[in-house]
């Protein structure tokens, strides 16, 4: 008899191996954090049923404050925890090599009781750091059983498990992040602008496809940063970004070109549907309001657009020259306005 069970067990062991390398496999070809999060919390559904999930991660690259991605069953849902500090959270879990965290060794051993209390609200019942050999980058909190059983260990093993993928997944999307994007705007740079746009045009050139290219510029900017400092001047990059990513689709590559310029890669659409983009852009920033310590202040931008021509344009460089060229001619025919490449 004591034989049959642990042959059980191995079996059982077995299939979860396999289950876990399929998944994983999938966890790891991902950037997308939501995505990843999304993948982990399947599995452990269709695993246990899970109640919930609740993935705790830095908000930003370097950043204290905290962003939360909490899964009920296998719907997202939203979920406010008063956390003042993730960095705090993080420290804590990176001075032990623990890979999962009983609740109630938490409650005993953590400072901060406003920060268990808002735990309790969603009976967690352990806390699996996101741990890769670079540290702690997050944690996952696992809710008790909807049937008052306590998890055995193969399954708190297959956890640990999926967790492992996903900090590692979640650590390659944060580095995959760092070099593409531009810090202050998180737009993508200028180099993965350059790829991008070659990669459009050569796409272009076989498939027969188009694309458009919207060049955009701050209009006065120097004066900005000569008159108010250039703390202000920040805020209005950082905010006429933010404009530039809620206005667009996600297939849509937005960069900071350089200074106080951006380039937007409109992928599948021809010149007109660029110049309603781009004036629904210079719209949108004419009438947002920019506020410093002191002043608040308007802004206004130039705008050129064109689409890529296989027969004018042989290279991005010509793309960009003849974007450029439409822009410029908006700045003098006045600033705030867009101007079409002829």
């Amino acid at each position: 008899m004591e034989n049959e069970f642990e042959h059980i067990s191995a079996e059982l062991e077995n299939q979860d191996l396999k289950e876990i390398i399929e998944i994983a496999s999938q966890i790891t070809a991902q950037l997308d954090i939501e995505n990843i999060v999304k993948n982990v919390v399947w599995s452990f559904y269709a695993k246990f049923q899970c109640i919930s999930v609740t993935f705790i991660l830095p908000k930003d690259i370097e950043d204290d404050l905290v962003r939360i991605i909490h899964y009920k069953g296998v719907e997202i849902t939203g979920l406010e925890l008063n956390i003042p500090s993730i960095v705090r959270l993080i420290d804590f879990l990176d001075k032990d090599e623990y890979s999962q965290i009983p609740f109630s060794y938490f409650k005993e051993k953590y400072a901060e009781s406003d920060v268990i209390g808002e735990f309790e609200k969603i009976n967690t019942d352990f806390i699996v750091p996101l741990r890769t050999d670079k540290g702690v980058s997050g944690l996952v909190l696992m809710p008790e059983k909807s049937d008052g059983r306590e998890y055995d260990l193969q399954e708190v093993q297959y956890i640990i498990r999926m967790i492992r993928f996903a900090a590692i997944a979640i650590e390659n999307s944060n580095l995959y992040w760092q070099a593409t994007t531009d810090r202050m705007t998180k737009l993508f740079s200028h180099h993965y602008f350059e790829k991008t746009l070659d990669d459009e045009v050569n796409r272009a050139v076989r498939y027969g496809t188009t694309f458009s290219l919207i060049m955009i510029d701050i209009d006065h900017f120097k004066k900005f940063n000569d008159t108010y400092g250039h703390l202000l001047g920040d805020v209005v990059i950082r905010k006429i970004a933010g404009i530039l990513l809620d206005s667009v689709r996600n297939i849509d590559i937005c960069s900071r070109y350089g200074g106080e310029e951006f380039a937007v890669i409109v992928p599948e659409i021809d010149i007109e549907g660029a110049a309603v983009l781009a004036e629904r852009l210079r719209k949108k920033v004419e009438e947002t309001l920019f506020h410093g310590e002191k002043e608040t202040i308007k802004a206004t931008i130039s705008v050129g657009v064109t689409e890529f021509n296989p027969e004018l344009m042989r290279s991005p460089s010509e793309v960009v020259a003849v974007a450029d060229r439409a822009l410029y001619q908006s700045k003098e025919l006045g600033r705030n306005r867009v101007t079409i490449s002829k």
